[in-house]
C-alpha cells in the first residue's frame, strides 16, 4: 500500500511538472519571437513641450531598430509612440499617424531615426490623451518614460517588446542678476564703461545663450518693471558669457537717468528654441541711475585677522553709508553677501580659510539714496591660526582702461596706478609692457602709511596703468625702507582715542581671540581709570578666570580635554566682551540722559533764541549811532595782523558774539538730542569733548565710584556738557578772536 502511494505521488509531481510547462511556453514562445530590437534615447536639454519635439531641427529622440532576422529584407513597419508618467499621465500616438513617412528594416541592419524623421508621431492631430492646452504648453515637472513599439505594417501584428527610455523633465530658474544691483547708482565714467554680471541658474543645459536687453526708464513714476515692460530697448544683444561690457562703442547714457535691464536664458539650434526654463528664460528686472553726483569709496583694502575673518577698509568721498558686498571667487552659482555699515571700515566673519573672495564697496550720498558701487578687489584668507594680522589684497585693473598700448621699459623709482592706488617701484624688471618686482603703495586714512605689494607678469601700458593682473600686498614687518606698522596693525589699543572707541577695539579683539589673560590684565590697567570700580571689580575677576582656564590649556593632554577647556575660553571670551559693551552703553545713555536734560532745560528759551539771533541779522544790515555799519565797526575795531585784546572789541560786537554763541549753544545741544539713536554722533562728540578738557566718562566714573545717585551724576555730566559744548563753539567758531 505504501508503494503505491509513493508511486502516485511520483505521477502527480511530473503531471504538475507538465502542466506549468504548458502554461509558460506560450509566454517564452511568445518573447523569443519578437524580431525587432528597439532602443529609444532622449537627448538634453530635455525639453518640456511636446510641439517642440516636431518642429526641432536638432536631435531630441533618437530611435534605433534592428531586424535580427537576418534573411529578411525590405520588411515596412509602423510605430507607435507612448508618454507617461507616475501621476497618471499616458499620452499615445494614433494607430493611424497621418503624414508618417514609411520605415522599412533589413534584417541584420541598425535602422537610426530622430524627431526629424518622426515628427508627424508628435503632431497633436496624431496624439491621444492630451488636450490642445496641454500641448502648448510645458509638462509638469517628473519622471517620464518615453516608449515605442513595432507593429507590422501588413499584418498589424506587434513584432517588438514595448520599449522606454526614462528621463526627469525639470525647468531650470532664469538667470540671477548680479551688477548693477537693483536701485544701485552707477558712477559716469569716462569713456563709457559699465560692467554687466549675472549668474546662471541651470542645472540640465548646455550651450546656453543669453539675451541681454537694456532699455531707458521714461517716467519715475511708474513701477520701473512695469515702465520697463512698457520702454523700447535701447541696446540688445546676445551672448554666451555671463558678463557684459557696455563700452563706449555702445549707445551713451545719460546723466541722471533711470535705466533697466534684464537676461533671457535660452537653447536654440538657431531656428527652433527648447523650454527648459522657468519664465520663458527671463530674469527679474532690475535697474539703476547712471550720475556722476556720488564718487565710490576709494583706497579699498582688506586685512586678514585671522583664518575666516578679514577687516575691510576704505576711504569714503563725502558718503553718509556704506554697503559691503563679497562672495567666493570661482564658486558655481555664488550670491553677493551684503553688510551695511556708517564707518569707513567693516568686519566680515564666518569665511572659509584659504579661501579666494570678490567685494566691493558702495557708497551713499543721500538718506535711503542708492549707492555706488567700487570695481571688483580681491582677497584670500589664510590658512594656518598662527599667521600675523597683515593687509591681503588683490588690487585688480580698472576695466575702464582704453589705452592697450605696452610700456616699454618700467625703472626703479618711477610710479604705475593699480586702481586707486599709486604703486611706487622698488625692483622691477621685465619689457614691453610685461613686468615683476615689489615697490609700495600708500594709504592716506592710515596716516599714509606705506605697504609693501609685489606683482608678477603684470602688463602696464604706456599711461602708466595696469592693464592685467594682480598687484598684491605683501606684508613684511621686517622689510626697511618702508614704514613698520606692526604697531598700527597689532595695537590692542590706542590710548590717543576716546574711552568708548578704546573699549570697542578691545571688543573687537576680544570676540578674535586676540588677548590672553595677560594681555586683557594690561589693558584693563590702562582704562581702569575710565571705568566705574562695580564694573571693573567684575572684568578683574574674569581675567583671573581667564588665566587659570588658559593654564589649563596649557597642561591639558588629550585633544577632548584642550577642546572642552578651549570652549571654555570661547564662552568667556563673549562674556568679557559682552560686558564691555554693556560699560561702553551705560557710558554713552548716561551722557545722552545729560545731554537731553541740558536740552530741555533751555528748550522753554527756543524761541527767543531764535528771535534775538534774526535780530542780530537785522542789526548788521542797519547802522551804528555814529552811522557806521556792523562791519565798519570790526573792520575798524580788530588788526588781524597781530594779537588783539578781547576788550578792544566794541561792546555792539561782544552782544552780537554772545546772542550767537547762546543761539548755538541751544541747537547744538538739541541737534545732538534728537539724534541719540545715532550712536557715532554721540561718540563723536563725546571724542571732541576732550579737546576742551572735558572728559565726560571720568567725570561719569568719579561721581559714581563716590557713591552719588544717577540724579546728582547726570547734574554733574549736564555742567561738564554745557562747558564741553561752549568750549567746542569757542575754538571752531570763534577761534579767529584769537589771532
Amino acid at each position: 500500500m505504501k508503494h503505491n502511494y509513493t508511486l502516485f505521488t511520483t505521477i502527480n509531481k511530473i503531471r504538475y511538472t507538465l502542466c506549468v510547462l504548458l502554461v509558460l511556453w506560450p509566454c517564452i514562445a511568445i518573447a523569443q519571437v519578437f524580431p525587432v530590437n528597439v532602443t529609444p534615447q532622449v537627448i538634453p536639454p530635455y525639453s518640456l513641450k511636446l510641439s517642440e519635439y516636431s518642429t526641432s531641427v536638432s536631435d531630441k529622440i533618437i530611435l534605433n531598430l534592428l531586424l535580427t532576422d537576418i534573411t529578411e529584407s525590405n520588411r515596412q513597419v509602423n510605430l507607435k509612440f507612448f508618454v507617461e508618467n507616475n501621476a497618471g499621465l499616458s499620452i499615445q500616438s494614433t494607430d493611424v499617424v497621418i503624414g508618417a513617412n514609411p520605415i522599412f528594416l533589413d534584417g541584420g541592419v541598425p535602422l537610426r531615426l530622430s524627431n526629424l524623421d518622426l515628427q508627424a508621431y508628435f503632431e497633436f492631430q496624431n496624439l491621444r490623451g492630451i488636450s490642445p492646452q496641454q500641448y502648448s504648453v510645458p509638462l509638469p515637472e517628473g519622471l517620464y518614460r518615453f516608449c515605442f513599439e513595432v507593429y507590422d505594417a501588413k499584418s498589424g501584428q506587434q513584432i517588438s517588446r514595448k520599449s522606454c527610455t526614462a528621463v526627469y523633465l525639470v525647468l531650470n530658474d532664469p538667470p540671477f542678476l548680479n551688477l548693477p544691483n537693483r536701485g544701485e547708482q552707477v558712477l559716469m565714467r569716462d569713456p563709457q564703461n559699465i560692467i554687466f554680471q549675472w549668474t546662471p541658474r541651470h542645472l540640465n543645459a548646455t550651450n546656453v545663450e543669453y539675451e541681454f536687453t537694456l532699455a531707458e526708464l521714461w517716467d519715475n513714476q511708474m513701477d520701473p518693471q512695469a515702465a520697463f515692460l512698457a520702454s523700447r530697448p535701447l541696446y540688445q544683444t546676445n551672448t554666451f558669457a555671463t558678463t557684459l561690457l557696455y563700452g563706449p562703442g555702445e549707445t551713451p547714457l545719460l546723466p541722471d537717468k533711470t535705466y533697466g535691464w534684464r537676461v533671457r536664458a535660452m537653447v536654440s539650434d538657431g531656428i527652433s528654441e527648447t523650454s527648459i526654463f522657468k519664465n520663458n528664460g527671463y530674469s527679474e528686472i532690475y535697474y539703476f541711475t547712471y550720475t556722476g553726483s556720488c564718487a565710490e569709496p576709494e583706497y579699498i583694502l582688506a586685512e586678514s585677522k585671522n583664518t575666516t575673518t578679514e577687516k575691510i577698509l576704505w576711504q569714503g568721498v563725502g558718503h553718509l553709508r556704506y554697503n559691503v558686498q563679497y562672495r567666493k571667487k570661482d564658486a558655481e552659482n555664488a550670491v553677493w553677501f551684503d553688510g551695511g555699515t556708517i564707518n569707513e571700515y567693516t568686519t566680515v566673519y564666518n569665511l572659509e580659510p584659504g579661501t579666494t573672495y570678490e567685494f566691493r564697496v558702495g557708497g551713499q550720498c543721500l538718506d535711503n539714496g542708492p549707492y555706488t558701487y567700487s570695481q571688483i578687489y580681491e582677497f584670500t584668507t589664510t590658512l594656518t591660526p598662527d599667521e600675523e594680522s597683515t593687509y591681503n589684497c588683490g588690487i585688480t585693473p580698472e576695466i575702464i582702461i582704453t589705452n592697450q598700448d605696452p610700456l616699454s621699459q618700467l625703472v626703479v623709482n618711477e610710479t604705475f596706478t593699480a586702481g586707486d592706488f599709486p604703486v611706487t617701484v622698488k625692483e622691477v624688471e621685465g619689457a614691453n609692457g610685461s613686468f615683476s618686482g615689489w615697490g609700495y603703495i600708500i594709504v592716506p586714512y592710515l596716516q599714509d602709511t606705506k605697504l609693501k605689494v609685489s606683482f608678477n607678469n603684470i602688463r602696464i601700458n604706456s599711461d602708466y596703468q595696469l592693464l592685467d593682473g594682480i598687484v598684491v600686498t605683501d606684508y613684511d614687518e621686517n622689510w626697511g625702507g618702508v614704514d613698520d606698522i606692526s604697531n598700527e596693525i597689532d595695537a590692542v589699543i590706542d590710548l590717543t582715542e576716546g574711552i568708548l572707541d578704546v573699549l570697542e577695539d578691545i571688543v573687537d579683539k576680544i570676540r578674535e581671540g586676540k588677548l590672553t589673560g595677560q594681555n586683557l590684565e594690561g589693558v584693563l590697567n590702562e582704562i581702569k581709570g575710565d571705568i566705574p570700580e562695580d564694573e571693573l571689580k567684575e572684568l578683574l575677576e574674569d581675567k583671573d578666570k581667564l588665566k587659570d582656564l588658559e593654564a589649563q590649556l596649557a597642561e591639558a593632554e588629550t585633544e577632548e580635554e584642550k577642546k572642552k577647556i578651549q570652549d571654555q575660553i570661547d564662552a568667556l571670551h563673549n562674556e568679557i566682551a559682552d560686558k564691555l559693551e554693556d560699560v561702553k552703553d551705560k557710558i554713552s545713555d548716561l551722557i545722552i540722559k545729560a545731554i537731553e536734560k541740558y536740552y530741555r532745560q533751555n528748550k522753554s528759551q527756543e524761541s527767543n533764541l531764535v528771535s534775538s539771533y534774526d535780530a542780530v541779522y537785522n542789526f548788521s544790515s542797519s547802522t551804528t549811532t555814529e552811522g557806521t555799519s556792523q562791519e565798519d565797526i570790526i573792520e575798524e575795531g580788530f588788526e588781524f595782523e597781530e594779537e588783539i585784546e578781547i576788550s578792544t572789541i566794541p561792546e555792539e560786537v561782544i552782544q552780537v558774539f554772545d546772542v550767537q554763541e547762546k543761539y548755538h549753544l541751544y541747537f547744538f545741544s538739541k541737534s545732538i538730542a534728537e539724534n541719540k539713536k545715532d550712536k557715532e554722533t554721540v561718540r563723536n562728540f563725546i571724542d571732541k569733548a576732550l579737546e576742551t578738557e572735558i572728559d565726560l566718562p571720568k567725570i561719569m566714573k568719579q561721581s559714581q565710584d563716590q557713591g552719588d545717585s544717577e540724579d546728582n551724576t547726570i547734574n554733574l555730566l549736564v555742567e561738564a556738557v554745557e562747558k564741553a559744548l561752549k568750549g567746542l563753539i569757542d575754538k571752531y567758531k570763534y577761534n579767529y578772536l584769537e589771532k
